[in-house]
This record gives C-alpha cells, sequence and structure tokens, in this order.
C-alpha cells in the first residue's frame, strides 16, 4: 500500500470515550483524498466495540486462535499475542469501510498494528506524513508521549512529529482534569503540539449528533491546516 497523495496523515485511536471522533476525522481526510495511517490501541479496540459495537467477531477469533497456540513462544513468533497477523488487519480493515462507506476509497488508508514499530512512520524520513491526531487520546497516551515513553507505534509517531516539528493535534478525552493531566498538556504544549479537548460548541445550534461530531472534525482539519467547510463557523455581527 502506497500513498495515492503528496501529503498523508497519521489518525490514532487509543482507549479513552468518543471513538468516534476518530473515525470521523479518517473519512473526512480520506474523502479529501489524503492518504491516513490509522493506529488503534489494544484498549482503543475495547472501547469501541463498547461504543459501536464494532469488531466483536474478529477479537472473538483473534482470541481463540493465541488460546489454541502450541506454547505461548510459538503465538508470539506467528504475531498472535503482541500483533495481528494479515488476515485478521484485513478484516478489521474492511469492517471499518463497511461501518463508515469507505469502500470506494479504501485504498486511501491503511490500518498498522500498534506494536509495528518497523514501520516507516516511526522515523522522521516518512517526509510525506505532515500531521498526526490522536483522538481520542487517553490520560495514559498523554503521559507517555509527553514523556517521550514511546512503547508503540502511536506513541512513537507522536515523538516523531514532535522532533520534527510537524503538526500532531491531541484530543485528550477526560473529565476533570487533575493537575498530573494538565502539566502533561503543558509540557506538549511547549513541545509544539495542540491541545484540541473535544469540547463542543453550541452557537451553530447542532441538532444532531453528527453535527457535534462534525464540529470537532472540523476543528481537527483546521488544526491540520486544511480547508474544510464541515462545521458552521461563527460569523460574528455587524
Amino acid at each position: 500500500m502506497k500513498e495515492t497523495h503528496s501529503n498523508s496523515y497519521i489518525v490514532a485511536i487509543t482507549g479513552a470515550s468518543g471513538v468516534i471522533y476518530g473515525f470521523s476525522l479518517l473519512k473526512a481526510l480520506v474523502v479529501r483524498h489524503f492518504f491516513v495511517y490509522l493506529i488503534i490501541s489494544k484498549p482503543g479496540f475495547k472501547v469501541i466495540k463498547e461504543e459501536l459495537g464494532m469488531f466483536a467477531d474478529i477479537f472473538s477469533d483473534h482470541a481463540n486462535t493465541a488460546n489454541n497456540a502450541v506454547d505461548k513462544g510459538a503465538a508470539e513468533r506467528n504475531g498472535l499475542l503482541n500483533g495481528f497477523n494479515d488476515g485478521i488487519k484485513t478484516r478489521i480493515k474492511k469492517e471499518i469501510a463497511d461501518k463508515f462507506g469507505l469502500h470506494n476509497d479504501s485504498g486511501g488508508f491503511i490500518f498498522l498494528d500498534e506494536m509495528f514499530l518497523e514501520s516507516k512512520i516511526a522515523s522522521g524520513s516518512a517526509k510525506r506524513v505532515k500531521g498526526m491526531a490522536v483522538v481520542p487520546c487517553s490520560m495514559g497516551s498523554l503521559s507517555r508521549i509527553a514523556n517521550g515513553n514511546s512503547g508503540n507505534l502511536i506513541e512513537r509517531a507522536a515523538d516523531v512529529m514532535l522532533k520534527e516539528r510537524k503538526k500532531l493535534i491531541m484530543c485528550p478525552r477526560e473529565t476533570p482534569f487533575n493537575d498530573i493531566h494538565l502539566k502533561n498538556m503543558l509540557s506538549l504544549t511547549a513541545s509544539g503540539a495542540v491541545i484540541l479537548p473535544p469540547i463542543p460548541a453550541f452557537y451553530n445550534k447542532p441538532e444532531t449528533v453528527d453535527d457535534i461530531i462534525d464540529f470537532i472534525t472540523g476543528k481537527i482539519l483546521d488544526g491540520l491546516g486544511i480547508e474544510n467547510d464541515i462545521y458552521k463557523r461563527w460569523e460574528g455581527y455587524d
């Protein structure tokens, strides 16, 4: 799978509520003909299953395959415990395309296992990657990224964005914030990231949940420097 656009972006979904925001951003980027690297953390998959009812059959098969392995070492060598095999990754991508109507644009994104640290986006050499959004961002992921603890591809890719001075949008989903959360956000801001909590506006008089989701998606696109008219902007008074 190769990028079909000169610019590509990374979308990471972690284990916080609001996973629909990540998929909304994925779709918004793909339909605008940007190539997207999608990464979902293991806790993120659990939240997706709870909030959107997705991947239930896939993870049942994955667990059964791992449990039926001859031994743990064999399972690890076959990528059953530390990551997903190619068949499961293909099924994950297909279910996303089914859910969000991306069949005609399925060539515009690729799903990467969070443990695939050998990926090219784990390096600053991936010059076509122009930015990344972690949406939603759990407090655990926020902390590890803020402190340079790159234990998976999400954290490493975010670290690359910071070191290469590229756009990194962090969408923390927690309430209320404690002082540790706030200090981590300040640290990331000082390093060049944008903290963009998925807080809806109501001046645009949203009528549906989709209106609220679109507002956040549009704000993230704004943060990435991508023109859009997804949401109604405040025009002020004469």
